[in-house]
């Protein structure tokens, strides 16, 4: 259940990443599958349309801790987990960069479709280096969890798609919007 679950993910975080286009920034990190976490929400009192407590956005411990309601040794271990694949991610994100970079210095510079296309193919192989790491990591996590946090679909659904992109920013654990 658990390889067919992260072969899945890792199928599907590949065709993601092979389509390109987005923000560039927080990479699956928005609101979108979430299911309603609530993290829009204000966190002052309901009624209150003046001037209160600025919007808090969570960090991505803050919601992976809510979606599965971990207790103080499972956030120790997540945690543990997410920072050592955000060790293992540098050198690829440093690749995911530089493969960009190539890529655009190969179509500025009129270079063969072939010299392009071996470029994009070394990015895509960077892109799938780092999907797997995520996935390593989203299983690590799964294996944390105790057997009633598994049996919950919704939440590990909202992780799979949660940790796509996550280790592209230099800190896991910041909003895309905050500085790295």
């Amino acid at each position: 259940m658990v390889k067919k679950l992260l072969f899945s993910g890792l199928v599907a975080a590949t065709l993601a990443f092979a389509q390109g286009g987005g923000s560039g920034g927080g990479g699956g990190m928005g609101e979108e599958g979430m299911g309603g976490m609530g993290s829009r929400s204000s966190g002052g009192m309901g009624g209150d349309m003046g001037g209160g407590r600025p919007r808090m956005v969570p960090t991505p411990m803050e919601r992976i801790s809510e979606l599965f309601n971990l207790n103080k040794d499972q956030k120790k271990q997540v945690k543990s987990i997410m920072d050592d694949g955000q060790k293992e991610a540098i050198p690829v994100r440093d690749q995911m960069i530089k493969g960009r970079q190539t890529i655009a210095q190969a179509v500025a510079s009129g270079k063969s479709q072939d010299e392009i296309g071996a470029a994009i193919k070394e990015y895509a192989a960077a892109q799938t280096q780092m999907a797997q790491i995520e996935l390593r990591a989203v299983g690590k996590i799964y294996q944390a969890l105790d057997k009633d946090q598994q049996s919950k679909a919704a939440p590990l659904q909202a992780l799979l798609g949660m940790v796509n992109g996550i280790f592209k920013n230099k800190n896991w654990d910041s909003n895309p919007a905050s500085p790295n």
